[in-house]
């Protein structure tokens, strides 16, 4: 494997979890690391724990569903800092609930921040390392839905699964002119993604409860996402066109591929009515929802993680849900 030491590198979504793990594995390559973010906070503390290890890095406030402040963020670092070598597009949100009964601007908030986004980091930043004539490395993090079908999880699915395509396709298209494109797929991760899910079909206390319990269970079985981070920096670095990140997304990926009859049948009863009138009848009694509430807040913290911003709850028509860090 070459040497890899990026001298400019962009992450998304770099706030905390796998973007912050990346934002601090690129740093101790040492690459000056642009850290974005739609929540500043959180941004600046990624920056705070970079340059307290010795590294390099600026945060920077970004909603990457909105397609003039991902130009205007393109333009700025090109003009301040310069042709990134390494860009990750991370940031992500979840939108779950039955398919029919999911708001139409949850829809397209879920397809403006984890599809198009995406799409448009690579455009922008693609097209600067084109011009350029170096080459570069563009990243793009899906996850273990898009390998199989996600039930009550449609829309987080086929946005993740168009990800991956998508990246698949790019790596071709431009291999000829030295940019390497790369899919991330991880499977459970430490990190807060579900923290600021929206889900449709359940009350204020319902969402906050499940919230709260599944932030939690990922705190304590998933990977850190520091080292979720170094293993994606390990992927630029040896131009990996796709990882499943953990053992599970490996396993998905070649159940899917080699029996994907099977894995639709276990994607059916793993995500199924059943585990789903469970699940209702859990966070529909009060006296269950206590018991819940207290074993999620005697579930030890994780080092590193953190609880962020709840969106405050809305009347018709609504607002955009934040994006977070995956």
């Amino acid at each position: 494997m070459k040497p890899f030491h990026p001298r400019i590198a962009v992450v998304t979504g770099a706030g905390s979890g796998i973007g912050r793990g990346t934002a601090k594995a690129l740093a101790a390559r040492g690459a000056t690391v642009i850290v974005a973010d739609i929540n500043f906070a959180t941004a600046e503390d990624t920056v705070t724990l970079i340059r307290s290890q010795g590294g390099r890095a600026y945060s920077y406030a970004l909603d990457v569903g909105d397609i003039a402040s991902m130009e205007a963020f393109a333009d700025y670092v090109r003009t301040v800092h310069g042709v990134p070598d390494v860009v990750v597009n991370n940031a992500g949100i979840v939108v779950g609930g039955p398919f029919f009964d999911i708001r139409r601007a949850d829809l397209q908030r879920i397809v403006d921040v984890n599809l198009l986004a995406v799409v448009h980091g690579c455009k922008l930043f693609g097209a600067q390392m084109a011009e350029r004539g170096r080459g570069g490395h563009l990243v793009n993090v899906s996850s273990i839905a898009a390998f199989t079908p996600v039930r009550l999880g449609t829309p987080y699915a086929f946005t993740s699964a168009a990800v991956k395509h998508f990246s698949d396709a790019l790596r071709v298209e431009l291999a000829g002119q030295g940019i390497r494109v790369t899919a991330i797929c991880p499977g459970l991760i430490a990190t807060n993604l579900a923290a600021t899910a929206t889900l449709a079909t359940l009350s204020a206390e319902q969402v906050a409860i499940t919230r709260q319990i599944v932030v939690k269970g990922m705190t304590l079985l998933g990977m850190h996402p520091d080292k979720a981070g170094r293993r994606i920096v390990e992927a630029i670095a040896r131009n990996r066109a796709m990882v499943p990140l953990r053992l599970e997304s490996w396993l998905t990926y070649v159940l899917t591929r080699a029996f994907p009859r099977t894995a639709r049948a276990l994607a059916r009863v793993a995500t199924g009515p059943e585990v789903e009138r469970v699940v209702r009848y859990v966070i529909d009694h009060p006296t269950v929802i206590g018991v819940a509430r207290e074993a999620a807040e005697l579930m030890p913290q994780r080092p590193g993680l953190q609880t962020y911003w709840e969106p405050p709850e809305y009347d018709d028509p609504p607002p955009p849900p934040i994006p977070i860090r995956r």
